[in-house]
């Protein structure tokens, strides 16, 4: 008898109850619904972004790398200010020495690699000489030692010549040259393209120069009143200002103490073309990790050719390497603020979707770029945790 009471009041409380509210319901779908449609907007938003900034790369490239330099320069120019020198003059002189010191380094790398380029036969052979001499599984290693050192000989031009033989033989093809002519008709489009590029670029940075901070004021004039927003956007404006000329000041600092030990190292050891080798890593290193690993790579192969032995290369190597990390990492991360600082992953999440939409470029301008975004990002309230997720700090960056 209790049972069954008991059954009949649980059965009244579930009539009683009072039904689920339909405009609830309805409420809770309809926000599923709006959230679902937001984010596949947002999916569609950055598709087209990227899209766009990868159809306008030849007028977005100049107008960044013009910035990067400004940002870079700005302060050589305001010091000749202060000592009387006009600004238009003073820019003209700082771009006129920028454009000399490039010239004399692109050509001491050129040089580097043609040099490089013509050893690469012979590093062919040296290593299949020594993989032939450490396999015991061939039964004519012998052989193939002996053909691998007659192919080395000629390629020094100290070959023995052959004996005569009673028929004949035909002369051997000339080793194949580069038609330096073919190429360049070849490329003449791409080759006109970047040279428009290159000289966009520097008449950009010469006009970006002499104006100074004219183009801030027109920004903060453009956001319009109140006088709240146009100080707010006064403040952002100075802030990635100062924030990317301390990052490019400090990364030019530890480039070239990396590229200066470099070349030491490498000129006590005993290798060609030390210097040229401070400056190839001195230039590649504004590209975070690859550009290290780039020279590393090829100071190891370097080192080989000359010194034959894989300890020596193994040496060569860890010169350039020992000078990324004490002095590209570990000095570059002491001398930056907090908020130039980067999340490791981030940056090389960077470094994979600048490089793929802008090939080379995108990889040297992907720290500028998203050091801009993340002073912003920090600048901003409602962008600050996206600021926070960008750096290595794990509170707050937001003032």
């Amino acid at each position: 008898m209790r049972e069954a009471a008991s059954a009949v009041r649980e059965q009244g409380r579930r009539e009683c109850a009072p039904a689920p509210d339909a405009a609830a319901l309805w409420q809770t779908a309809s926000h599923r619904r709006t959230g679902v449609r937001t984010a596949a907007l947002v999916i569609i938003a950055v598709v087209v972004a990227c899209v766009a900034i990868h159809l306008a790369a030849p007028f977005l490239i100049p107008l960044a790398v013009s910035l990067v330099i400004c940002y870079a320069l700005a302060p050589v120019v305001d010091r000749l200010e202060r000592w009387h020198v006009m600004r238009p003059v003073g820019a003209a002189l700082v771009v006129l020495l920028l454009l000399a010191s490039g010239g004399a380094a692109v050509d001491q790398l050129w040089n580097g690699a043609e040099a490089l380029l013509a050893q690469l036969p012979a590093a062919v052979e040296k290593i299949r000489l020594r993989i032939a001499l450490t396999r015991s599984d061939v039964p004519d290693t012998l052989t193939h030692v002996q053909r691998t050192a007659n192919e080395l000989q000629k390629l020094a031009g100290t070959a023995a010549p052959a004996p005569a033989s009673p028929s004949p033989q035909p002369a051997p093809p000339p080793a194949p040259t580069l038609d330096w002519r073919s190429i360049l008709l070849m490329g003449t489009t791409s080759a006109l393209g970047g040279a428009v590029q290159l000289a966009s670029i520097v008449f950009l940075t010469y006009f970006l120069l002499a104006a100074g901070d004219l183009f801030r004021r027109k920004l903060v004039h453009l956001v319009g009143p109140p006088l709240a927003r146009q100080k707010a956007a006064l403040e952002v404006l100075n802030h990635i200002h100062e924030l990317n000329q301390r990052y490019l000041a400090v990364v030019a600092f530890v480039n070239v103490g990396v590229g200066i030990c470099t070349a030491v190292g490498l000129a006590l050891l005993g290798l060609e073309h030390a210097a040229i080798w401070g400056v190839a890593i001195a230039v590649l290193h504004f590209i975070p990790y690859l550009g290290a690993a780039v020279i590393v790579g090829a100071v190891a192969l370097a080192g080989y050719l000359q010194f034959g032995t894989a300890q020596m290369a193994l040496i060569a190597a860890a010169i350039p390497l020992a000078a990324s990390v004490l002095i590209g990492v570990l000095l570059q991360a002491a001398l930056l603020g907090r908020a130039a600082r980067m999340n490791a992953t981030i940056v090389f999440i960077a470094l994979l979707f600048w490089g793929t939409l802008w090939g080379a470029w995108g990889l040297l301008l992907a720290m500028p770029i998203m050091v801009a975004i993340k002073s912003i990002c920090d600048r901003v309230e409602p962008l600050a945790s996206i600021g926070q997720f960008l750096g290595d700090d794990e509170r707050a960056v937001w003032r």
